[in-house]
């Protein structure tokens, strides 16, 4: 028994990851059409080999319009859904809320900048002589 325990526990960890994961996939796709789709459009987008089940990915979407990630809107052939923020947009937030957990925010960027590449070390000495605007 102990044995199915630690197992059903790796199960459910790996379907925990799977979502974190089917969200972030979703997410990336939303991203990259220019109006709101319907959940058809995004299933179709999906690899024949990583598509979610219909109801899997209506799941989804539900969550991430309940964490304010996705809105959903009535069109004529059902509803559309579309990201609310962009991914620069979603990547800044991550960056500035895990910040916001370190003990250490000077030890933390100095560790990111030293792992920029140099195109990207420039783009931010452009961006911060700019006011950071």
């Amino acid at each position: 028994m102990p044995g199915r325990l630690c197992s059903a526990r790796v199960e459910e960890e790996t379907l925990r990851r799977s979502h974190g994961g089917l969200e972030a996939e979703v997410l990336r796709l939303l991203w990259s059409y220019d109006e709101p789709v319907t959940s058809r459009v995004l299933w179709d987008a999906f690899d024949d080999d990583g598509r979610p089940a219909r109801t899997t990915l209506l799941t989804v979407l539900s969550r991430l319009e309940g964490k304010g990630q996705v809105q959903r809107v009535a069109g004529n052939g059902g509803a559309l859904f579309s990201a609310i923020r962009t991914d620069a947009a979603q990547a800044a937030d991550s960056m500035t809320e895990t910040l916001d957990h370190v003990t250490d925010r000077q030890a933390a960027l100095t560790h990111f900048a030293g792992q920029l590449d140099g195109a990207d070390v420039d783009l931010l000495r452009r961006v911060l002589g700019d006011g950071g605007k």
